[in-house]
């Protein structure tokens, strides 16, 4: 019988996993079975056992691969998944409050993300943050770092692995059954703190081999965590005008946004996981096994947001105050006035649950072949309902009972002054020039308008698969494998997105729709300034109208109440203090609507208006449907033996795809809506659209490597890979977003203009890319390792978000505003070079760096530069990690940085001007970079015994800040302040 190559590094795996089950490294004496003369066998344990355990992984792999190895159960190198991932050549981070949320390996985020070698959802897929409602793709977030053995991220691919990325493969590993022995529980408790307070988290994982045919293991985690961060955003609120601003006759052109909004966003984050996972060998030449994973996570978001204007709602500059503008007409200091002041309170809960079932058959009788089968199973389901008040600082105008318009809050001054310094473009900072008690004068905030949305998301994986394995006799060399095997997946999208409406007709409203009106007597914004929609019912139309003549925005009575001001209502109000600590918003203290009231979104609108039935209504135009289906097969070569010096595989994979996309879209071109206007309702007239798409890809791949010397080895790989589109960039429909003009001075008045929308698009092709790997490997001493890994990747489509200037009809006759598309560039290239090193000295030192050069282009151009390059990739990236581990004491301390990179490009309307005064409409577009960003992590742990340890963990120790610019360094466009968390606690093994 011939023993295989994969079976000797199996048996090496087994031993290395064994050796990391003592908790402290030590030296013993033993004596030779032939001499019985004493030698020392040095036993590597803890953080070095890990990274040894790691680096054969690497050295024995026939691919390109990197690994994270734990040292022992419950004792992952990180607590966060994603900031193991960092550690290794090739792959950054994206991080939010501090902590890592997504990996990117050579840049690259279109990556797949695996549980066992099969499909995998954490959950989090489903997630969106915030007020903007942005979606994270791919995080880790969601996965405990405690259930895991370890990660492999293959960069180069084979025909056999059923799932490709366009960066790579991030495989997650479980521990199997039979990877302990005997009876075995181990668990950590830890408390940890983000500046917000300490919290309890820990694992118990329990192991039980019945018999050498049967074994369990279990594991249950907690895991809570609280933070707190300063934003800086509302691009999603408003469009950057650049000629076309208020002061254009008296000030030169500049940038400056229309809205930002400083926002305080508070996060509470609560997981429950557990998993269960059985192995039978019902003989010696078979195994099955079954595993299950589940995951319950609730997300509270609380947010309160300060907004600044500078277009729609402000006249501009005060051009009586200093003000400057450098020569790329960017901002970088003057005084604003502004008309209105406000502050948004939004609350969103969010429940989501994942289970993952995978069931898997082996069968090896050590003979010329072997066969293998699974199938896996992944749901998820994401529910939320959000909360949303806007409160008033400024003076605001109502209706009144008797149709006469009024200021609640008349007490308020009528505009304010703000002066704006850019800064160097990373945070910037408002400065209230007079009514320094803007925000905290309870005379001044009046409660302005209520509004309830949700949405629910289930998404449903399964595939199954058979593999066969063949050593075909007739060659007489006896050193090459043949395999093959089939796959059957399919991936599905049900979202749905609506609004709570309001039901007038109690209150004297009419269905406009009985009178050829496309309204019914609905509404969303629960809004003072808006009045009654049947005012503007034709006196032809019969519909006799108890308040007719009367003008919706004029002399309307009013139609939705109360009117609760901070005086009249102190029990709604909240005091924030430390408000934007990380930058100057104009105060230090702003008193907001009560985010601890608005837990319960539905209950609160309900309970501020009793007399007034809300219902929730399903938004067609953003509720959609998609599933995809793929049918593979594959046919492999493995050529080389253990003993030989070289191993090739080369191999194909045929991929059939079948998309079916449900969206939704008026069914004639004036619609009927639920609600009294495509802003303040949802579309009743609707029908659902489906697209239909195929496709089939061929994705060769060939790895072949060499051992030059004992010690050192090349490999060579290419391969064609693809990368699935985001499923819900292919579904999402047209959404909007519309706010009240409230400039006094504006023609559109008191009318809810259009701001930006976006949308999906079924139309998208997937990631596809041809790649090339040449790596030199030399292995020596104690885990010592030095590599140099050129790669080069062509891309033949890659999927970014443009924003378009689309026209939308609103309340003012309709407007241009960006939207976000996502569309498929043309292709565009990535070449770099890996170049890592680590070694292990004897008196426990060690070290392990690593420095990546990607140099990326694409066709992607906007107004002030081409070939951008490809999105997340950035040209510098380096990391570095030091450890001592000694007797039972270890110590790490690591640091990551990566250079700046290209996101996306911004686009909004604009208009040049003549000498007459006449205006062009255009659309300008500029470029959205990440700033470079550096972390600095630290652990220090001790092994009292065998069996019981001591940790503490800091993550993000400095505190550092994520953040973006548009298009000039000194023009800020987002920041998200960072966290530091600190972790400390127990662990035990028995």
């Amino acid at each position: 019988m011939r023993i295989r190559k994969s079976y000797l590094r199996s048996s090496w795996m087994t031993a290395a996993v064994s050796l990391t089950t003592i908790a402290a490294a030590h030296a013993q004496t033993t004596s030779t079975p032939a001499t019985g003369e004493a030698v020392e066998e040095v036993v590597v344990t803890g953080f070095r056992a890990s990274l040894a355990d790691a680096l054969e992984n690497k050295r024995e792999s026939n691919q390109i691969i990197e690994s994270v190895s734990a040292e022992d159960i419950g004792k992952f190198p990180d607590q966060n998944v994603a900031e193991s991932l960092q550690r290794l050549p090739g792959v950054s981070i994206d991080r939010s409050n501090g902590q890592g949320t997504k990996a990117r390996i050579r840049g690259l985020d279109q990556n797949v993300t695996l549980l066992n070698g099969d499909i995998f959802l954490s959950g989090l897929e489903l997630y969106t943050q915030g007020e903007g409602n942005f979606r994270e793709t791919d995080s880790l977030e969601g996965v405990p770092s405690e259930l895991l053995g370890g990660i492999d991220v293959y960069k180069s691919p084979s025909a056999k692995q059923a799932e490709t990325g366009l960066g790579g493969i991030i495989d997650l590993k479980t521990r199997g059954p039979f990877d302990l022995q005997g009876t075995t529980v181990a668990g950590n408790l830890r408390y940890a703190d983000s500046g917000e307070g300490w919290e309890p988290l820990g694992a118990l994982v329990v192991g039980h081999e019945f018999s050498d045919r049967f074994a369990v293991i279990a594991s249950v985690s907690y895991d809570k965590q609280l933070f707190q961060t300063d934003v800086l955003g509302g691009q999603n609120r408003g469009d950057w005008d650049f000629s076309d601003r208020p002061d254009r006759l008296t000030v030169p052109n500049y940038f400056a946004p229309e809205y930002r909004y400083a926002t305080d966003r508070e996060e509470e984050r609560e997981r429950l996981g557990y998993s269960i996972a059985a192995s039978f060998r019902p003989s010696e030449s078979t195994e099955l096994t079954a595993q299950w994973f589940h995951s319950d996570l609730d997300i509270l978001t609380q947010e309160a947001s300060v907004k600044f204007p500078f277009g729609t709602e402000s006249p501009g500059l005060d051009t009586t105050m200093p003000y400057e503008i450098d020569d790329n007409g960017v901002l970088i200091h003057g005084t604003v006035i502004a008309n209105s002041a406000e502050a948004i309170s939004f609350v969103k809960n969010t429940e989501i649950s994942s289970d993952n079932f995978q069931l898997s058959f082996k069968y090896d009788g050590g003979g010329s072949w072997r066969a293998s089968a699974g199938a896996a199973y992944s749901k998820g389901e994401q529910e939320s309902t959000s909360a949303n008040n806007d409160v008033r600082y400024t003076q605001y105008t109502v209706r009144g009972t008797n149709g006469v318009g009024f200021a609640p809050n008349a007490a308020a001054p009528a505009n304010y002054r703000f002066t704006y310094d850019a800064n160097d473009g990373t945070i910037p900072s408002f400065t209230l020039v007079g009514n320094q008690d803007l925000y905290t004068n309870p005379a001044n905030g009046f409660f302005k308008s209520h509004w309830v949305f949700g949405d629910t998301t289930d998404a449903e994986n399964w595939a199954v698969r058979g593999d066969i394995e063949f050593d075909p006799e007739f060659i007489q060399a006896g050193n090459v494998t043949f395999s093959g095997g089939v796959r059957l997946t399919s991936r599905e999208i049900d979202y749905e997105f609506g609004r709570y409406l309001a039901d007038y007709s109690g209150k004297g409203e009419l269905d406009g729709s009985q009178f050829g009106q496309n309204w019914t007597p609905y509404g969303y914004f629960q809004d003072g300034a808006i009045g009654y929609k049947s005012c503007e019912i034709p006196a032809s139309a019969g519909a006799n109208f108890q308040y007719a003549p009367c003008e919706r925005f004029g002399n309307s009575p009013a139609l939705i109440t109360p009117y609760q001001t901070f005086n009249s209502n102190p029990d709604r109000v909240q005091t924030i203090n430390g408000f934007w600590s990380s930058g100057n918003a104009g105060t230090s203290s702003v008193l907001v609507q009560n985010r601890a009231q608005m837990g319960n979104a539905v209950a609160w609108i309900q309970n501020l208006y009793p007399d007034t039935p809300f219902s929730f209504f399903p938004s067609p135009l953003e509720t959609f449907r998609v599933e995809e289906k793929t049918t593979s097969a594959y046919l492999m070569a493995d050529v080389g033996e253990s003993t030989d010096r070289y191993h090739i595989n080369v191999g194909a994979r045929v991929l059939r795809t079948e998309l079916t996309v449900d969206q939704n879209a008026a069914s004639n071109p004036n619609p009927t809506y639920w609600g009294t206007d495509s802003w303040n309702g949802v579309l009743k007239d609707f029908e659902t659209r489906t697209i239909e798409r195929s496709y089939t890809d061929i994705l060769p791949s060939a790895n072949i490597v060499l051992d030059v010397t004992e010690d050192s080895k090349v490999r060579f790989s290419t391969a064609k890979v693809v990368a699935r589109q985001d499923l819900f960039q292919l579904g999402r429909g047209f959404e909007t977003n519309f706010t009240r003009d409230s400039d006094s001075g504006s023609p559109t008045f008191n009318l809810f203009r259009f701001t930006n929308g976006s949308t999906g698009n079924p139309g998208l092709d997937p990631y596809r890319a041809t790649q090339f790997d040449l790596s030199y490997e030399y292995y020596f001493g104690t885990q010592g390792l030095i590599a140099v890994t050129p790669f080069w990747k062509e891309v033949d489509s890659f999927i970014t978000v443009e924003t378009q200037s689309i026209f939308v009809m609103d309340q003012a006759g309709g407007r241009e505003g960006p939207v976000q598309v996502p569309v498929n560039g043309e292709g565009g290239s990535i070449k770099g070079i890996e170049l890592s090193a680590q070694y292990a000295f004897d008196m426990g030192f060690g070290f392990n760096v690593n420095y990546t050069y990607s140099d990326s282009e694409s066709p992607f151009s906007n107004d002030y530069d081409s070939e951008l390059p490809i999105p997340g990739v950035a040209e510098h990236a380096i990391n570095t990690q030091v450890y001592y581990q000694n007797h039972g004491f270890e110590a790490r301390v690591s640091y990551g940085w990566r250079d700046k990179s290209f996101d996306s490009n911004f686009g909004f309307p604009d208009a040049t001007f003549d000498g007459a005064g006449n205006a062009t409409s255009l659309t300008r577009t500029l470029g959205v970079w990440n700033r470079d960003y550096g972390q600095l992590d630290a652990q220090v742990a001790y092994q009292f015994t065998d069996y019981l340890g001591v940790t503490l963990e800091a993550i993000n120790l400095t505190e550092e800040d994520a953040s973006q610019y548009l298009q000039f360094e000194n023009l800020p466009f987002a920041f998200d302040s960072g966290s530091r968390r600190i972790l400390v606690g127990v662990r035990g093994r028995f």
